[in-house]
């Protein structure tokens, strides 16, 4: 490919209209900004600002009232065009814009309405009520790849843009390698899509490789293409990051419960280097969902970026907000704003294993909720609950809640001062070594490595049955890049699998549940257990689907996050209320 070659992207926004285009004065300014009141839905509302309130629905309060609003995090926002400072949601909010500067005669760097919608969702100030992004404490910064924006007659604003290798490359080593000021960003957020159902294209390799080599956690708009099959686009088709798709309510309520149907979604193509053959329908690449559909985002309608016609309705205004914007241009920002509150509280807490990309991930996707039609392919075979395809092909794990993910990030643990912690004793943060624990909680995570075998990890407490399991274990594929994009290449990708066993001395230990997609980076298991028992997790090497270098293994590091709603079992429960009651004899235990 030559260096200077122009090729055309698009966003991830469904609508682009202006309907619902609103002023916010100045008299919505409060005294004590609310993280809960934030991103707002017209669901629910009398109008585009009273409507769901996004934060307060995906569970983010939890992490806001322990001080965690991403302080300690930078998200790097790089799509086409630069998020604009000027509206008041964003005022001093973009510590770093990013764009190659040694490219001129372009629109490189242009404010877009785009981006601007984009950077709010994931972090706006929270000086007013409907300002506040998912993380409005991160350190933000804005990276702009398009040389120029391409549209349809009588289209005033567009989805569709060009960029060149260079604009590319600039933007995205900038955050994740070269860094500024000695610092990288610890999450980028890509809200673009471009056709690349098998992962394969260079632009995608390249941005995996980044992703794994300086540990940045990726996240990614799967794209508006469905509701067929195989329509998800690149670089969420890869294998190092979080493709996320977008939610909207069911007829029943307003939880955001259900996929939309313009969401992309999977199965995709898988690419085997070694062997050059594409096998269509083999991955599922959607990781996760999150809502992203009636809207209520920033405006910025000058005449710059994706804005190709017209004039500025605003009259260059920067309190205007625009309702009803869908697409998964937005739920992607979400769960990066999400991403962004877990690494707060990981390096609050000072565990460095707690803000790897493999842990963020597993955690995010160990939490999420079952979607309405939530089906990951699980069979019965005999007495073992398998899985060949791990995920939802419309929803990954399911809907982001940041409750659940919190319980298994950090559970009750009580941060005293910075890496300074007590533990509940209900929740493994990390096991020691490179993986395997002969007594883990019934939440938790660990971050191991994997070469051949197995490691066990043993959960301590006897499971009831009926205990609720989710269980994600996630790795990366091993992705080069060179001096240029011509020099990505893949290197090797290895097939691990996930295994649930109910431990039995008298008939022997058994395989009741293991999740074993042939080809991918992620494994997950959400079943009730039948029996009640002792039980261990297995992460199992199979070996690798293909390696293209001399070295013939390599080892594979491997997030691992796991939830168990145990219930006691009835003699558990009656010494539980026969204990209350001898040690305070005034009260009464209730059961």
């Amino acid at each position: 490919m030559h260096e200077e070659q122009m090729k055309t992207f698009q966003f991830q926004a469904k609508r682009t209209g202006l309907r619902g285009l609103i002023a916010v004065t100045s008299s919505l300014l409060v005294a004590v900004p609310d993280p809960s009141h934030a991103i707002v839905s017209s669901f629910g509302g009398t109008n585009i600002l009273n409507g769901v309130w996004i934060n307060e629905a995906i569970g983010a309060d939890v992490f806001y009232d322990q001080g965690f609003g991403g302080q300690r995090a930078i998200v790097a926002n790089i799509e086409a065009g630069t998020i604009w400072s000027g509206h008041q949601s964003l005022s001093g909010r973009i510590a770093q814009t990013i764009y190659n500067p040694s490219i001129i005669g372009t629109q490189l760097g242009q404010a877009d309405w785009h981006a601007t919608m984009v950077g709010q969702t994931i972090g706006g100030s929270g000086l007013y009520t409907y300002q506040v992004g998912i993380a409005p404490l991160a350190t933000m910064w804005s990276g702009a790849i398009a040389t120029s924006w391409s549209a349809a007659p009588f289209v005033q604003y567009t989805g569709s843009f060009s960029n060149t290798d260079n604009s590319f490359l600039y933007a995205y080593r900038t955050a994740t390698q070269t860094g500024i000021s000695g610092q990288n960003a610890d999450v980028i957020n890509s809200s673009w899509v471009y056709g690349d159902s098998a992962g394969s294209a260079e632009e995608t390799i390249a941005i995996d490789a980044l992703l794994s080599a300086h540990q940045v956690v990726g996240v990614f708009s799967a794209g508006n293409s469905g509701p067929g099959s195989d329509s998800v686009g690149g670089p969420g088709t890869g294998y190092n990051g979080i493709t996320v798709a977008a939610l909207t309510n069911s007829a029943q309520h307003l939880a955001y419960d259900t996929v939309a149907d313009f969401s992309s979604r999977a199965p995709s193509a898988a690419y085997n280097p070694q062997s050059g053959i594409t096998t269509p329908g083999l991955r599922a690449t959607v990781d996760i969902a999150a809502p992203g559909d009636n809207l209520t985002l920033a405006f910025y309608g000058g005449r710059t970026g994706g804005h190709v016609a017209g004039t500025d309705p605003t009259g260059g205004s920067g309190d205007y907000y625009i309702g009803d914007m869908s697409g998964t241009s937005f739920s992607a920002p979400i769960v990066a704003g999400a991403a962004a509150l877990l690494v707060d509280a990981g390096k609050a807490f000072g565990i460095a294993e707690m803000t790897h990309p493999l842990v963020i991930k597993s955690v995010l996707m160990a939490g999420a909720t079952p979607t309405i039609g939530w089906n990951n392919g699980q069979f019965l075979d005999g007495t073992v609950t398998r899985t060949l395809q791990a995920l939802d092909y419309a929803s990954g794990a399911g809907a982001l809640d940041l409750r659940n993910s919190h319980d298994i990030y950090l559970g009750s643990s009580q941060l005293l001062a910075p890496s300074i912690y007590m533990t509940d004793g209900q929740t493994t943060l990390g096991v020691a070594g490179g993986g395997g624990s002969g007594a883990v909680a019934n939440s938790g995570w660990d971050l191991g490595t994997i070469q051949a075998g197995a490691n066990i990890y043993t959960l301590a407490q006897t499971l009831a049955a009926g205990s609720e399991m989710s269980a994600v274990l996630t790795w990366y594929a091993q992705r080069g890049l060179g001096v240029d994009l011509s020099r990505a290449e893949d290197v090797a990708l290895s097939n691990l699998s996930l295994e649930i066993w109910r431990l039995d001395a008298v008939n022997g230990d058994q395989l009741i549940g293991r999740s074993e997609s042939p080809f991918g980076t992620v494994e997950h298991l959400r079943m009730t257990l039948a029996e009640a028992g002792n039980y261990q997790f297995r992460v199992v090497w199979d070996g690798q689907n293909y390696n293209t270098a001399a070295q013939p293994v390599f080892a594979t590091d491997y997030g691992l996050a796991w939830s168990i709603a145990s219930i006691p079992e009835p003699q558990s429960l009656l010494s539980i209320c026969l204990a209350a009651f001898l040690l305070v004899r005034r009260h009464r235990a209730v059961c």
